[in-house]
């Protein structure tokens, strides 16, 4: 589940007057577009300005595994050779 920030920004009018006509365009809101330009901008910076970004998911099947290395913690008792083993064990 993803959290949501209440945040405070100023932007300049004729930004924030393009963003409101492309939400009414393309029938969204103005917060759904200003995420994906976000989004689209952060995705463009070179990844020494991100090394501290925990991490953003792109959507859709082109995510490519190498992305999310490092993303996902699991406790430190846990063993993947035998949670390997207990999902193959599962599908027969």
């Amino acid at each position: 589940m993803r959290t949501k920030n209440r945040t405070t920004l100023f932007i300049d009018s004729k930004i924030m007057d393009t963003i409101k006509q492309i939400a009414i365009n393309k029938d969204t809101t103005q917060t759904k577009i200003i995420n994906d330009y976000l989004k689209q901008g952060i995705e463009k910076e070179p990844q020494k300005n991100k090394s501290k970004v925990k991490f953003i998911v792109k959507s859709g099947p082109s995510k490519n595994i190498d992305d999310i290395i490092s993303s996902i913690k699991a406790p430190k008792e846990f063993d993947p050779v035998e949670a390997v083993k207990e999902i193959r064990t599962r599908k027969g």
